[in-house]
């Protein structure tokens, strides 16, 4: 007998409008170097290229049809596009929904361990789920029911949660950050190819930034808990009455 635990997550929709875009991209640039090759010779620019889009894609592809979410008695077991692991429940701190801001899916389902580490749940969001909020809401209140879990807060573990978030957000910071050195350094680029000088796209255009992400990171990381000491110092002085300083 399930008594409802029992669930599978899998792709029953068709394909998310950002993985299908990246498909038809890889396919539009993997056959345009592949004609360049055959027309020009090969280049190593053109082999990493078709590397790179072909890697991309067959990770979306086997994400799409490979990945999945068990759930049972037993614990949670995720399939994703190479291998499968699995958690009992004694394991398992948590399952929440979570927005990712500037992904697909928007809102997607997160297991957390009993250490702070997370995991996402392959197909449990709003685009294959009407309403993964709800979904799962009703998942931890059947293995509440059933004894599998508890509404036991662990402050370490959930300082280790907030310590990932911080992280991801420095990250996607760092991208940003990233992409806006690789616009300038394209600009320059141009510039060079219009005063007749040198150019180095793949240095300045691919290299730079990806120099510059690593350095982005550790500062913004750094700024994000200097940040975080000064919320927490404020709040643990407003609570026990003592005085700023």
């Amino acid at each position: 007998m399930s008594d409802g635990i029992e669930r599978e997550y899998r792709r029953r929709r068709g394909v998310p409008p950002a993985f299908l875009t990246m498909l038809i991209a890889a396919a539009l640039v993997t056959a345009n170097a592949l004609h360049a090759m055959a027309t020009l010779g090969p280049s190593g620019w053109d082999v990493l290229a078709v590397g790179a889009w072909l890697a991309a894609a067959g990770r979306v592809a086997l994400e799409q049809w490979r990945a999945r979410t068990f759930v049972t008695a037993d614990g949670v077991t995720v399939r994703g596009p190479i291998r499968t692991r699995s958690w009992a429940w004694s394991d398992i701190y948590g399952i929440r929904v979570e927005e990712n801001r500037g992904s697909t899916p928007r809102c997607s389902g997160y297991l957390y361990t009993t250490d702070g580490h997370r995991v996402r749940l392959p197909h449990l969001d709003e685009y294959q789920l009407t309403d993964p909020i709800a979904e799962v809401a009703d998942l931890c209140a059947t293995a509440l029911r059933l004894g599998l879990t508890s509404l036991e807060t662990r402050p370490e573990a959930e300082e280790r949660i907030a310590r990932g978030a911080r992280r991801r957000k420095a990250w996607q910071r760092a991208a940003t950050a990233g992409l806006v050195v690789a616009a300038v350094m394209f600009v320059y680029d141009i510039w060079l190819v219009f005063d007749d000088r040198p150019t180095q796209t793949l240095l300045l255009v691919g290299v730079v930034p990806l120099l510059c992400l690593p350095v982005f990171f550790l500062i913004l990381d750094r700024v994000g808990e200097s940040q975080n000491r000064r919320l927490t110092d404020s709040a643990t002085r407003t609570s026990t009455g003592a005085p700023p300083g």
